[in-house]
């Protein structure tokens, strides 16, 4: 079965709009990344018997890492300027706020652990995603021939150093939104022998061949 048919994108002109604005922002490791955040949430939704709304989450996994284009980046930290940038294309296309809310959370919320599961479907899916993606949660739930699927319609194209060197333009220009979740920085000087799992070291282990 063909990709495009086990996790198709909703057939929406606010779905198609959305791809293309990730597609035109985005270099094609991190346009391929968004596109695999999608599949890899949906068949995780399906694993799970999750109920979610098919084009919240759609627009949310293809548009949530605008923060790192050029086109988008703004002052905040990346996930929440992609947020913002996402919250005027769909206000633009009058959507109603309450949907449009749903959507920032989604992209805003994802790179943090826990509060994602406590807000919407869509959120928790976004954030598993983007996860199994870069290597954080596990794939073990995804078969070989569905993941050779994935991987076949979006190529990885180098994303661990591509991703890499992304975040560290962001971080190099904009430092303190590196340091907006403070508890690491007091447990490394409060607990000893505490120890936090490195993104990188997890970004690079990700069990993907590159």
């Amino acid at each position: 079965m063909p990709l495009s048919n086990l996790v198709p994108a909703p057939d929406t002109a606010l779905c198609a709009a959305a791809a293309e604005m990730a597609r035109m922002a985005s270099e094609p490791f991190l346009y391929n990344h968004v596109s695999r955040s999608h599949a890899f949430g949906a068949l995780m939704a399906r694993k799970m018997g999750m109920t979610y709304d098919p084009e919240l989450f759609y627009i949310a996994a293809m548009l949530h890492d605008l923060g790192l284009t050029e086109a988008y980046k703004g002052d905040d930290r990346f996930e929440v300027d992609a947020a913002d940038a996402a919250a005027r294309f769909l206000a633009a296309q009058n959507v109603e706020q309450s949907r449009i809310d749903r959507v920032w959370d989604a992209i805003a919320l994802h790179t943090t652990f826990s509060i994602p599961q406590k807000k919407s479907p869509e959120a928790a899916l976004v954030q598993i995603g983007a996860g199994i993606d870069v290597g954080v949660i596990p794939h073990d739930k995804i078969t070989p021939e569905v993941m050779e699927q994935v991987l076949d319609a979006y190529p990885r194209l180098g994303f661990k150093q591509a991703m890499e060197q992304a975040l560290a333009r962001i971080y190099a220009e904009k430092p303190m939104t590196a340091m907006h979740n403070f508890g690491a920085d007091v447990a490394r000087r409060n607990v000893p022998g505490f120890y936090q799992p490195h993104f990188c070291d997890m970004l690079h282990g990700a069990d993907f061949p590159e």
